[in-house]
């Protein structure tokens, strides 16, 4: 709004100037009051997408959760997006995510806010805020403060709908599409690729893991149906249809880690094994991809294997991240005591596995847990064990992760969900496991494939190994 300057042949009293100033801040301010951000193509797209929607979790057509979205604008007419993801494995272990993004109303629409909260089994909830250029991490009673690349915009917010909504694309054709890593605490770039467009509905997966993330987009530019690893299933629903398993038992009815795979024939003196060869006996999908496969149902085992690291996966298993907290300074206190006078990356790396086996006591738990807990109580499952390990590692600069597959226990005479750690050195990834003390792995150990745990942790009571080959 431009308010017309007086011409010179204006004669004003001196009270008249004074009334005009206060007429003025007057007008100033109503013209602020209703002045309206100018539309942009990602405002349009942000206000096609307002309302509230509801999808029913399914695993293999199990209900075990829902998904609720909400967007629209805040009382200030920013844009607000809010989902809440709710899930239930088993028993006492549902898990609850939400998270809450506002974009400023005024182009390029930049981040103004972002929050995550995320609490399992009724244990008190992980609470991460980002606003300008900061995280604030509430984990276990700790609180903790973050610098952040945040630099996130409506438009990469919603690219991928933006790009729908201007634009036909055609199979094969790809768009970039930013978002937070809530773990990580910083802005992940992916790429998606369009694989079917049917019916008005545009089909993409995400071109780094295909097999991870598939969305189906409808003509009205929201998600019908998203898709993880081909078991877990997101889809439109009516609120009542989505809560139906509110009402369902859990799909783990088990309360104890009680998922095991009987073994046909004998496994003597497993810790002097030095390679052992299993025949898997059960069909999964084709997608299912053990990392030690010898075919498509044959899996090889050796004591001390060690494989390439490569950059990437180091640069991953050095980052300190919420779930790893790494840069905590009563983790770092802990991890330099464990490791103290020692030089040597092995030498710290085995310190590190006896140290943690000493350091907690074993009790199993249903989920939930940060690793600022287990440090607190020092107690935990084999979970907890290698997630400390892991932390511990990062904070003396050792790269390391979590890894999830199957033990052999000498005294059930079977191999049992276990979970271990990876460390990164000279160049090669090489196993311990805190847990059971061990600072070189037997050849007893399968981990499981990374996207498709889930699937064969499902299929385990129905699958047997038999042992084809022992080498001692």
């Amino acid at each position: 709004m431009q308010l017309e300057s007086a011409t010179p042949k204006t004669v004003l009293t001196l009270s008249i100037v004074a009334a005009g100033v206060v007429t003025l801040v007057v007008v100033l301010a109503v013209a602020g009051i209703w002045q309206t951000a100018p539309a942009s193509p990602e405002s349009e797209t942000a206000d096609r997408l307002a309302g509230q929607r509801w999808y029913a979790v399914t695993f293999r057509h199990t209900p075990i959760g829902h998904y609720q979205t909400h967007s629209g604008r805040t009382e200030d007419g920013d844009f607000v997006f809010q989902t809440v993801l709710r899930f239930r494995l088993e028993a006492g272990g549902e898990t609850r995510i939400e998270d809450r993004l506002v974009f400023d109303e005024w182009p390029p629409h930049r981040l103004l806010r972002a929050e995550h909260i995320a609490s399992t089994g009724g244990s008190d909830p992980t609470r991460v805020t980002i606003m300008e250029g900061e995280a604030e991490v509430v984990d276990a009673n700790n609180t903790r403060k973050v610098a952040v690349e945040a630099d996130l915009e409506l438009r990469d917010y919603l690219a991928i709908e933006n790009w729908l909504a201007i634009a036909a694309p055609m199979l094969g054709d790809m768009q970039t599409a930013r978002s937070i890593d809530f773990d990580a605490l910083t802005i992940v770039t992916d790429q998606w690729r369009v694989v079917s467009t049917v019916g008005g509905a545009v089909e993409v997966v995400k071109e780094s893991a295909p097999n991870a993330a598939r969305i189906r987009i409808g003509s009205d530019l929201t998600p019908e149906r998203m898709i993880s690893g081909g078991l877990i299933t997101m889809h439109r629903a009516d609120e009542h249809t989505a809560r139906v398993w509110e009402r369902n038992i859990p799909l783990f009815t088990s309360p104890t880690p009680g998922h095991t795979v009987r073994v046909e024939g004998v496994i003597e003196n497993p810790k002097a094994l030095r390679r052992l060869t299993v025949e898997v006996d059960h069909e999964f999908d084709t997608s299912v991809q053990w990392p030690n496969s010898r075919g498509t149902d044959t899996l090889v085992a050796e004591a001390d294997a060690r494989r390439i690291a490569h950059a990437d996966e180091i640069a991953v298993a050095t980052q300190p991240t919420v779930n790893f907290p790494a840069a905590d300074p009563e983790i770092r206190k802990l991890a330099q005591r464990a490791v103290a006078g020692l030089a040597d990356s092995a030498a710290k790396a085995d310190s590190l596995a006896l140290f943690v086996h000493n350091h907690l006591s074993y009790r199993y738990t249903a989920g939930g847990r940060t690793v600022l807990d287990t440090v607190r109580d020092r107690s935990g499952d084999c979970t907890e064990f290698a997630d400390l390990y892991t932390t511990l590692a990062r904070a003396v600069g050792l790269p390391s992760r979590t890894v999830v597959g199957l033990a052999y226990q000498a005294s059930a005479e079977a191999f049992a969900l276990h979970a271990w750690n990876e460390v990164a050195i000279d160049g090669h990834w090489r196993g311990v496991d805190p847990t059971w003390g061990q600072t070189r792995l037997a050849a007893t150990y399968f981990a499981l494939p990374v996207d498709n745990a889930l699937a064969v942790i499902a299929d385990l009571p129905h699958v047997r190994f038999r042992v084809v080959e022992t080498q001692y």
